[in-house]
């Protein structure tokens, strides 16, 4: 009988509003957590922006040039339209703090040093190195970068190749991808 006397006091205590969390406040926790609230940090962040894009087959080596843009012609996601598949380029649709991320594998006697670029500078560097074994090397980079709207960011051939080809296909794909952090 104790209990339940306790039970329903607890119940008329919390059902007069007596609770001892604010109801308002617990509300704003739980929706800004989930971003649903108007002028949640999420909602005052800006666009998404994400974009995948890979080459749709292998790269020959003797196609490519010292400096030559890679223009990757499969577009998976491109959340924000940022990537232009005419040029390769990535183009900020706002300012913000943004990861890259990019991959290329060398394969059978091949390399490449591959360099992540924004506005004509040099960001990131990578070496795909199978030069001196018949076999697949994959070079992976990741670069965090602050751009302002309308900066460009792209992925070239770098100082150094050779070889046969870049492979993208079945086994590992050349591959170039980003989004806004913040």
């Amino acid at each position: 009988m104790h209990r339940i006397c306790v039970f329903v006091a607890l119940c008329l205590y919390a059902a007069y509003g007596y609770e001892s969390c604010d109801q308002k406040i617990m509300e704003d926790t739980i929706c800004s957590l989930c971003g649903q609230r108007k002028g949640s940090e999420q909602q005052e962040a800006g666009q998404q922006v994400a974009f995948f894009v890979y080459m749709s087959q292998n790269v020959l080596i003797n196609t490519i040039s010292k400096y030559k843009t890679f223009v990757y012609d499969r577009v998976e996601t491109n959340v924000g339209n940022g990537y232009n598949v005419q040029t390769g380029n990535f183009t900020a649709p706002e300012s913000g703090v943004y990861v890259f991320h990019t991959t290329t594998a060398a394969f059978d006697k091949s390399h490449s040093t591959i360099e992540i670029v924004a506005n004509g500078q040099v960001k990131d560097i990578t070496w795909a190195d199978a030069m001196d074994h018949n076999d697949r090397a994959v070079a992976s980079s990741m670069t965090v970068l602050s751009l302002t709207g309308g900066d460009v960011v792209y992925v070239r051939v770098g100082l150094t190749f050779a070889g046969n080809y870049l492979e993208s296909n079945q086994y590992t794909r050349m591959s170039f991808s980003g989004f806004k952090l913040a």
